[in-house]
């Protein structure tokens, strides 16, 4: 079972009450809760509560550590094993959608990068600018600029790599290497719920209020507590997710707290905005709404 959605939804509520329910294994599909010590920004259950509901894929790494897409299409394959041989249901819950579409249809065998491409991208980018460097993919491969954020600088760059190497483009790659269903997946009923705002604007306000609430709980101490830390800094991929980005340049000075709160909000909002594309392209998703009594009624009818 998947139950995907934007952030601040509801999926995690959600998980517990199947939890509660139904015999599940809790797998979180989150790019940020992999990393331990990353707490209140990444919404991440607390300690008792992750005692009463575990949850798989959550602290495993250190926030210095790179974590890829690859390693958690390993990792979440081997948990969704495990619990099956236990005789349990895997639940997956998150808001990653990249995790998700590389789970279910592999990642596609992309070719390595070499040193040399990779500086000459690297050094272009630091001179020309990321805004620069999205509007030149725009022009060697409009679909994969298309479905990459112009912030994403990691994933720009990634694309521009593949076509220096192969003169292709990244997007042509992808569509050669899709699969239907993950080799590892095919002898498992799939069953995938995605939960919808009920009004755009009220979770737009309402992304607002969660960020204001995890600042209350501590979050900028947070982020302090994570910099002086051994071999941290702002530069590591833990600190560029959303939220945790921004109060990094606000510590650091590059922003007023004013400046911070709106482009953290801003910043969450378009993730919020971009997970609901990507489901709107999903096939075979079951829409559940948003704070709706029958959601677990619907994915209990549904798996039995």
């Amino acid at each position: 079972i998947s139950i995907m959605g934007p952030t601040g939804i509801g999926k995690t509520n959600l998980a517990f009450e199947l939890y509660d329910s139904a015999d599940v294994e809790i797998i979180s599909v989150d790019s940020v809760q992999v990393y331990k010590h990353l707490n209140i920004g990444s919404g991440k259950p607390d300690k008792k509560v992750l005692i009463k509901y575990p949850h798989k894929l959550i602290d495993v790494i250190d926030p210095h550590e790179n974590y890829s897409t690859g390693k958690f299409q390993k990792d979440c394959l081997k948990e969704i094993k495990k619990a099956s041989s236990s005789k349990k249901i895997p639940l997956l819950v998150g808001g990653t959608m990249l995790y998700f579409k590389n789970l279910f249809h592999g990642l596609s065998e992309l070719p390595e990068s070499t040193e040399e491409i990779r500086q000459e991208v690297e050094l272009e980018c630091n001179k020309k600018g990321l805004e620069v460097m999205h509007e030149y993919l725009q022009q060697i491969d409009p679909f994969s600029a298309k479905n990459i954020h112009p912030n994403d600088s990691q994933r720009i760059k990634r694309a521009i790599e593949v076509y220096r190497l192969t003169n292709k483009p990244l997007s042509v790659w992808q569509q050669e290497n899709h699969l239907e269903v993950h080799e590892d997946l095919k002898s498992f009923d799939i069953h995938q719920f995605a939960i919808r705002p009920k009004d755009k604007e009220t979770h737009r306000e309402k992304v607002a209020i969660r960020f204001q609430d995890m600042i209350d709980q501590g979050l900028i101490e947070e982020v302090e507590r994570l910099l002086k830390k051994k071999q941290m800094n702002s530069s590591k991929s833990s600190m560029k997710s959303v939220g945790y980005k921004q109060i990094s340049d606000y510590l650091e000075g590059n922003l007023s707290f004013d400046e911070m709160v709106f482009r953290a909000v801003t910043a969450t909002r378009q993730l919020a905005k971009r997970q609901m594309t990507w489901l709107r392209s999903w096939n075979r998703v079951i829409w559940l709404e948003e704070e709706s009594d029958n959601n677990l009624d619907v994915v209990l009818d549904t798996i039995n």
